[in-house]
Order: structure tokens, then sequence, then C-alpha cells
């Protein structure tokens, strides 16, 4: 088959790994480039295995990084605790490790396929299907770009991230995102002094309403998120404002004032929202990773069931053959309660990041001191993996 794929992200690349041995594929991406900046991530779970499967574990692991694990501090510099990562690795049976999310996108471009037709600077701008008429199984698909040309295709797959220009087109009435209440940031830059200050564990501020990471992403780089509060109304993104980045995150902690010094003026600027599809595919356009079910930035497992879902769909497409509205049919009832699963635990879990009042706060503080008891910690972190 002819399979376009709309997004040259990690979800949009693993599932071009996967086609490109028995389908003519092309990626369309709407930047000029692979994606900078980014944020650290930790990669496990289900994206891990089905790494492995596909074999590029070994590439993504060799540009990842083993942190010791996290360091709690307040507003005036004092350390309120520690979790180490060591039984969360030992849980996860040694699959598991930090990367730089940019890195994971890197990585999967190294391994993909010279036969994959990947084409930057090429933003999407609506996509046609004849089953959107009613007439299924009658032509190919179809997406239009900006530069007025057409492209036509066996198979769409929306792998366009959360906002997704398909979504709406395959289930109707669910194309705007889902808002979580949160707002989030990133950013990284060149501070070696602070990156060895912050050496092997990551900072997470103990802070009510606004929450503050910095880390080492490496001998020379820092990187830095920041995520608050916020009503859960609208759905249009944030224009970054360096200015008001500074003054509403100003005092979470010594070292994070050090990096609010040195935010661009452009960086990751977002909703933390998810997106819930009732189906996801419709004709000859399926949608997949975030487009279908994006877990949220706060869930901690985006990347990971990026690539799981990717290569379900993969998977599926290679089981049924020619019958391609069977292969969609069992991607969706191969992958979907795997993704709900993990929806559901980004919903419960982005309260932990921004307690929203001082004894939720004190309540972590004491959850955490708890972890160090005999027993507690492997019994929570098997149950952070299963999650």
């Amino acid at each position: 088959m002819d399979i376009t794929i709309i997004g040259g992200g990690i979800a949009g690349l693993a599932l071009a790994h996967e086609l490109a041995p028995d389908h003519a594929v092309t990626v369309l991406e709407s930047s000029p480039g692979p994606h900078g900046g980014g944020f650290m991530i930790d990669f496990f779970g289900p994206g891990f295995v089905a790494a492995e499967r596909m074999g590029i574990i070994e590439e993504l692991r060799s540009r990842g990084h083993a942190f010791e694990g996290v360091r709690y501090g307040t507003p005036d510099g004092a350390e309120t605790g520690r979790l180490d990562v060591g039984p969360l690795v030992e849980a996860a049976g040694g699959r598991y490790f930090s990367i730089l999310r940019p890195e994971v996108e890197l990585g999967l471009l190294a391994v993909l396929p010279p036969s994959v037709d990947l084409r930057y600077s090429a933003r999407v701008t609506a996509v046609h299907d004849p089953a959107f008429a009613g007439t299924a199984g009658s032509g190919r698909a179809t997406v239009e770009l900006a530069d007025g040309t057409t492209l036509d295709s066996d198979l769409i797959v929306a792998c366009d991230g959360v906002r997704s220009v398909a979504r709406e087109l395959v289930s109707p009435g669910h194309g705007p995102i889902v808002p979580m209440g949160y707002r989030a940031a990133s950013y990284l830059f060149d501070d070696p002094e602070l990156a060895a200050e912050l050496g092997e564990r990551m900072l997470m501020t103990d802070t009510v309403g606004r929450v503050g990471w910095a880390y080492a992403a490496d001998d020379s780089r820092v990187g830095v998120m920041l995520a608050e509060r916020v009503r859960a109304a609208g759905t249009a993104r944030p224009v970054p404002d360096r200015e008001r980045l500074q003054r509403d995150f100003a005092g979470l902690h010594p070292q994070v004032d050090r990096a609010l010094n040195h935010a661009p003026e452009s960086f990751y600027d977002d909703l933390v929202a998810q997106a819930v599809a009732p189906r996801w595919s419709r004709g000859r356009v399926v949608l997949a990773g975030d487009a279908a079910h994006a877990p949220s930035l706060l869930a901690g497992q985006g990347t990971s069931v990026a690539i799981a879902g990717a290569e379900a769909l993969a998977r599926s497409l290679r089981a049924t053959g020619p019958y391609l509205e069977a292969g969609l049919a069992e991607y969706e009832r191969r992958w979907r309660p795997t993704a709900e699963k993990v929806q559901r635990s980004g919903r419960r879990s982005a309260a932990f990041f921004t307690p929203s009042c001082p004894a939720q706060l004190r309540l972590q503080q004491i959850g955490r001191r708890a972890i160090g008891l005999p027993g507690v910690s492997r019994l929570v972190t098997r149950s952070f993996i299963a999650a």
C-alpha cells in the first residue's frame, strides 16, 4: 500500500520504521526539521518492550541517562526528601532509563529505513476520504498541504499530536483537546556550573499550585520543566511569554530561579491535555499516538505508548494483509485497553505533581517518607510500573 503518515514525531517515525519493509511510506512533518528543546522522560512500560521487538532499544538506550533519583526542595533551598530510582529499575526488570524526548526522535531517525520518504516543512491542512461522504471503498484518501499540493494514499495515519487535524473527521465531536487544568513549559540551556551542581539527581520543588523540575541533561546542559494549575477552560495553545514565565514561577527554589534567568524567547508552552476519540479509524484514515489517545504530559508514559501503539498498528496491518478494515479494527481492539488504562493513570497522577493546597502537599511528603519503609517501596514502584 501507499501509506501517508501525518507527523514526523515519535509515533510517526516509529510507525514508518515498522511499515517500511512492506509498504511505500511517506511521512509529512510540518516543522522544518527534527524537534529540538524538549524535556526528559522516563522510558519504560509497553514502549520499552515494543522497542525491543522492533530492534531499536539499543539505539535509544545509547542516548539515554541513568539518574540516581529525585530530591525535593523548598523555596528557601532546603531539601525535604529524596527518592531513589533503583527500586523502580528493579521493578521494571531493568527495562527503564531516562532520555530527552528529542533524543528519542533522533534515535528513530538514525534507524529509519532509507525507503521512507520523509518530508519536512510539509504542513497538512485538510484530509479527505470517500468514506466521509458515505462512499467507503471507492477511491483513495487525500491530504491537502499548505503549499496547495495534494497527495493520494491507500491509507492515511494521523500521528500529528493531541491537536490532530484529522481527529474530528474520524471521530466527529471529539476533535478538541480535553484540558486537565494544568499548563506546562520546558526548555534546555547551557550552564555547566549548574549542571554540575544538580548532578545525578533531578530537583523537584516542594510547592503548592506551581512546581518546577531542574536536571542536568548532560555535562553542560540543564533542562527545566515548569507546571501550574489553571482553569480547565479553553483549548487554544498558549503563546510563550518569557517575562510571564519568569514572573509566575519565581521563588520556587534558588536553582529554579537561576534556570529562569536562561529562559529563551521561544520555548515549549502548552496546556496539559488528553485526546479522546470513541473511534480511531474511519474509511482509509486512522489515528495513532497522541492524535488517538494522548495520556497528557503529566502521565509519564506518552513516549512509551506512542511507540507501542505504533508497533501495535503495524503488527495488526501485517497480520490482516490486504484486508485494511480488519487490520484497523484489530489495531483498536488490541491497543485501546492499554491506551485507556494509561490515560486513567494520567488523570489520577496529575494532582500528585502539583498539589492544590498545603494539606495535600503535606500528605505527599508523608507518603514519600513512607516509601522508605521496608516493603512499601517495592509495592509502590510495582504499582507505578503496572499503571
